[in-house]
């Protein structure tokens, strides 16, 4: 991007960001931006991983319980989790010029793992090695397909947290093919139906305000690995 104003930022993410692409393109385009993502994030008024964090202390987990930073960007989840003591947290993200942001930005990550989460690519981590695993604007339309959550599954152990942000189905349906008539929904119920995932009650959605460009809603999942 070259001007970062608000209309400027509001046009990159529904009409850009956001739309229908391959992953290699999305990469390639947070590859050019990750400079200005910072910028972007103020000025999209960019309330995702506060939104998250807030939610995830419902859980009042052990503060050396591990976490998996899923779409970790430069690092903003894991800044607000390592105010509120949790210290054993890992990044994974598909684009490697995001996360050497979030390493020059002095970030407390354990370990980075540059992948991408597709899927049939398995992820290059041990199966049942986090107790968490929480996604702050990587469910969102052309960045983590829901049919590639699996493979999160996978390396969260029984009785684990998976957890994330989206903004509602109305909204994205309106970019998206994948969001319209209910799609979304009726592939997490798929995951329940398949014994992979059971809903936690309060937050199968929970609706949340001001996601971001100040009144946004959005809805906050999250569920137990089975």
């Amino acid at each position: 991007m070259n001007e970062i104003t608000f209309e400027s930022v509001k046009d990159f993410i529904y009409n850009t960001l956001i739309a229908d692409k391959p992953l290699e393109e999305q990469m390639k385009l947070y590859q050019s931006v990750a400079d200005q993502y910072q910028e972007i994030c103020d000025a999209s008024v960019y309330n995702y991983p506060e939104i998250v964090a807030t939610e995830f202390l419902y859980f009042n987990l052990p503060r050396d319980s591990r976490i998996l930073d899923v779409g970790a960007g430069t690092g903003l989840l894991e800044r607000l989790l390592y105010k509120s003591g949790f210290t054993n947290i890992d990044a994974l993200d598909g684009c490697e010029e995001m996360l050497q942001k979030a390493k020059e930005s002095n970030s407390n990550y354990k370990n980075y793992i540059i992948a991408r989460v597709v899927k049939d690519e398995p992820l290059p981590v041990e199966q049942n090695t986090y107790d968490v695993a929480l996604m702050s604007g990587s469910a969102s339309p052309a960045h983590i397909d829901v049919d590639a959550y699996p493979q999160i599954i996978r390396v969260v152990k029984p009785g684990g947290i998976i957890g994330w942000i989206i903004e509602t189905e109305e909204i994205f349906a309106k970019v998206n093919s994948k969001y319209q008539n209910g799609a979304y929904k009726k592939s997490l119920q798929r995951f329940v139906l398949q014994n992979l995932l059971t809903p936690i009650e309060g937050f199968n959605p929970k609706p949340v305000e001001n996601s971001l460009f100040y009144n946004v809603p959005a809805e906050v999942y999250f569920f137990k690995v089975v």
